[in-house]
């Protein structure tokens, strides 16, 4: 017998997903990897209505190279599935079949759910007279015979919960997630097969306040309110082994009842008490209005991991204070095995600790806590609405028997599959590294937030500065399309893209530099509705976002003509938020934002085949910074204020000649020494500084920058202990508003460690990673470093290393399909070229 060939082309995906049920597109884009050291010869793309059938639906042949492909059939029908492969073949030999992979449409007409949005009576009420605790809906069904399929077809408002026959019926939490619920509603479908038995079966519904209702309770923290009833609507759909086809919808015919929480506040915590629950009674329907479903991109929230304390402190008041070693976002769990039944537990998380050896919540908002009521000795719980962002907990409440182990922290984020690596034996940036890296999984959540506690919003500056941080790390095609598509959602009818999407909170009230709008309407991050999709379409050769997002494009940038000052400057927003030298001009700030936005626009419209388009972007770009370059250099060639943010700014400003770029490199390198060497700059001049630093060839100072611990920095949070990346340069030393201590804003040098130091970058004119530039950064400070991606295309590996002889080796393998530039000094040996 013949070994079956390995597979050639792997890890297929369909719009960014393995095997999606509930696929968001009808049309969706296909791609997939390829394994092996050699290319393909020919390549052939299959889809069939069978598994391991013959492609019944398409069979044609792509370039042999393509790692992508758009959907070669007439759009999904709802519910329909088609099995999906690639065939590959190396130098004419036999085609070899992938394994299959499928797709699975969702519902995508709402009359085809056949299902109402159900609640609790009393909560219809909740404006006037909120209820004592949080609805639970249930029914009840008899299948005759085994069944062979069951779909879960589920969205709500809040956080729903559902449980078939006691058990959870799906691996994921606080679904279905973050929308405008004004305008829509996420929806996500399941296999929930083997959750159903014949016979008699129960499906309830515990519904939380997520997002949908954040009332404001005295005494307990709350960011912004939210007015929106809590429900649930769920199709579920079965099929036994005769064929024979069951559905059942939620509408009143089901039971609701007031259940056993209490409170699920969305940022004050959650509270349980199983002798809450009421009598059950017919539930109601809610009146959706225009609000539109949609399926959800973004891979679900799910427990990554499970962590013990790493120490507990006993009090003499008979509390624990916990610390799990780390700062983590998501849940606490109880496991008690000696509870006093009817003694609340309370458990109250913190960042950091007081100078009264308790949490303190000035990082996270308080006062916030969780607490249930155990009814018997024995009881395992944790919160089911809610998540947190803490290292430390104080626990009262647990009995003086009650082992340490009882308590341990479920990390959660949201599931995208892990796609990089680095490893240096430089203590200093292996541990920068991994905070940032915690930084990005604490706030991956629905959406990607700034902080996992005190805000819980997705401010937008932060996906595209960032993303080299977030799409080198993890698998993030999916979930940022769903960012583009709030951002779409979000845009208002004069163009204007809100600093947060979606917008669950309008800051048009919290002034800054004069500014009554600055939170909400800041070219540097209006602008991510340009450069996330840009981004996403050089990672991984994405057009259909590029294309969904280019009318929204447009339409901001003719906001941003619209707030023009007569000198055609901007001048509004943020400017260069959390700068330590806060003189650089604002208009300065806006104005390089506003340039840079447009040439990514106009590269887009290129890419696109829009090109009158992209002519007409192209000569604004070069209009504005012309503009740009004439407003903020003075006769004695000093741009802006001379702060290291002006002269970053100017150094990457375009139109710029070689000469003057060196005259600006000098007065960077001033500003530098005036400032002892320290960083001074904010989060939008971060980028450009590391730029200026890097490609004017005084890397080095830019290395020993990062490293300082004497002043506010990424060295002075490493000193500091900080185990994920802080809002604030000064970390946990920032005196009495020391901000958020998990928050990836800052996280853009991420991007110098693995694309210079590691030295691995796409290159300038790829997308998809189709070629590389290998051009590591031999530092004194660094004996090491290598960095893995699993790319678009595949695995790709660079490690070079120091040499007790002082020689540096270079090795470097990547896919057959991705042209390799290695780029090096001439004493550098590279030994293996390709693996």
């Amino acid at each position: 017998m013949t070994a079956r060939r390995l597979p050639i082309a792997v890890g297929l995906r369909a719009a960014g997903r393995v095997d999606p049920i509930g696929v968001p597109d009808r049309s969706p884009r296909l791609s997939w990897k390829f394994h092996g050291s050699q290319p393909p010869s020919s390549l052939r793309l299959q889809l069939g209505s069978e598994p391991n059938g013959h492609p019944d639906l398409y069979d044609g042949a792509l370039p042999a190279d393509a790692h992508t492909a758009d959907w070669p059939l007439e759009p999904l029908r709802s519910r329909q599935r088609v099995w999906w492969r690639v065939v590959a073949a190396i130098d004419g030999g036999t085609p070899v079949p992938s394994l299959d992979a499928w797709i699975e449409a969702g519902l995508w007409d709402a009359s085809e759910w056949e299902a109402a949005a159900i609640t609790h009576a009393a909560w219809l009420d909740a404006a006037r007279t909120e209820p004592a605790s949080l609805p639970e809906v249930e029914t009840e069904f008899t299948v005759a015979a085994e069944i062979v399929s069951a779909r879960m077809y589920l969205s709500g408002a809040g956080v729903v919960v559902p449980l078939i026959n006691g058990r959870p019926a799906i691996d994921a939490e606080l679904e279905p997630g973050y929308s405008a619920l004004h305008r829509s509603i996420p929806a996500a479908a399941w296999d929930v097969t083997d959750s159903i038995r014949a016979g008699r079966n129960e499906l309830r519904l515990s519904l939380g306040g997520g997002i949908a209702w954040v009332p404001r309770i005295p005494g307990r923290y709350t960011k912004f309110t939210a007015g929106h009833v809590p429900y649930a609507r769920v199709r579920l759909d079965l099929v036994d082994a005769e064929g024979r086809r069951q559905s059942i919808c939620s509408g009143s015919e089901w039971q609701a009842r007031l259940g056993p929480t209490r409170t699920a506040h969305w940022f004050g915590g959650e509270d349980h008490d199983p002798r809450a629950a009421g009598d059950w009674s017919p539930a109601v329907e809610v009146d959706t209005g225009d609000q539109q479903i949609f399926w959800r991109s973004a891979p679900p929230i799910r427990v990554i991991e499970q962590v013990r304390p790493a120490s507990v402190e006993r009090r003499a008041d008979g509390s624990r204070v916990i610390d799990f070693g780390v700062n983590l976002a998501g849940r606490p769990r109880l496991d008690l095995q000696a509870a006093v039944a009817g003694t609340p537990i309370t458990l109250r998380p913190g960042e950091l600790l007081g100078s009264d050896g308790l949490p303190q919540q000035i990082t996270t908002g308080g006062p916030m806590w969780d607490s249930m009521v155990p009814t018997a000795t024995t009881a395992s719980w944790h919160p089911a609405f809610v998540y947190h962002g803490a290292r430390y907990w104080h626990v009262e409440g647990l009995s003086e028997q009650e082992p340490d182990s009882a308590l341990r922290f479920d990390v959660m984020r949201t599931d995208n599959p892990a796609a990089g690596s680095f490893v240096t034996s430089d203590p200093f940036l292996d541990r920068l590294h991994r905070m940032i890296d915690r930084a990005v999984q604490g706030n991956m959540y629905s959406v990607f937030t700034d902080c996992p506690h005190r805000e819980k919003l997705g401010w937008l500056e932060q996906l595209y500065l960032c993303f080299a941080p977030l799409a080198r790390n993890y698998d993030v095609q999916a979930h940022l399309t769903d960012a583009v598509r709030h951002m779409i959602e979000a845009q208002t009818d004069a163009g204007l893209i809100p600093s947060t999407a979606p917008e669950l909170i309008v800051f048009d009230f919290d002034v800054h530099k004069g500014d009554s709008t600055a939170f909400r309407d800041d070219p540097n991050w209006g602008r991510a509705i340009i450069e996330v999709p840009w981004q996403l379409y050089r990672h991984y050769a994405d057009t259909a976002v590029l294309r969904r997002a280019l009318p929204a494009m447009g339409r901001y940038l003719e906001h941003l003509e619209s707030r023009a000052t007569a000198d055609g400057l901007l001048d509004f927003g943020l400017g260069d938020w959390i700068e330590i030298d806060d003189s650089t001009p604002r208009h300065l700030v806006a104005t390089h934002g506003w340039a840079s936005s447009l040439r990514t626009a106009a590269r887009a419209a290129s890419v696109l085949g829009e090109t009158a388009l992209a002519a007409d972007w192209h000569r604004r770009a070069d209009e504005t910074w012309a503009r740009f370059r004439s407003a903020f250099r003075d006769g004695a060639g000093q741009w802006g204020t001379g702060s290291q943010a002006s002269w970053a700014f100017a150094w990457t400003a375009e139109g710029i000649d070689d000469v003057e770029r060196e005259g600006i490199t000098r007065g960077l390198l001033a500003a530098v020494d005036r400032a002892g060497g320290a960083i001074t700059v904010g989060e939008i001049a971060l980028p450009a500084l590391i730029r200026a630093l890097t490609d004017s060839g005084n890397a080095a100072i830019l290395d020993a920058m990062i490293r300082r611990t004497d002043a506010p920095g990424y060295g002075g949070q490493v000193e500091s202990g900080a185990t994920a990346l802080t809002e604030m340069w000064a970390g946990p030393a920032a005196g009495h508003l020391p901000g958020s201590q998990n928050h990836f804003m800052l996280g853009v040098i991420d991007d110098w460690i693995l694309g210079d130091v590691a030295g691995l970058r796409q290159a300038p004119d790829s997308a998809g990673w189709a070629e590389i530039v290998v051009r590591p950064l031999i530092l004194d400070t660094v004996n090491d470093a290598t960095v893995s991606f699993d790319s678009p295309r595949g695995p790709i590996r660079t490690a070079w290393s120091r040499r007790s002889s002082g020689t540096v080796e270079l090795e470097v393998s990547a896919p057959p399909t991705v042209r390799v530039r290695i780029e090096t000094d001439p004493d550098v040996k590279v030994i293996q070229p390709r693996a």
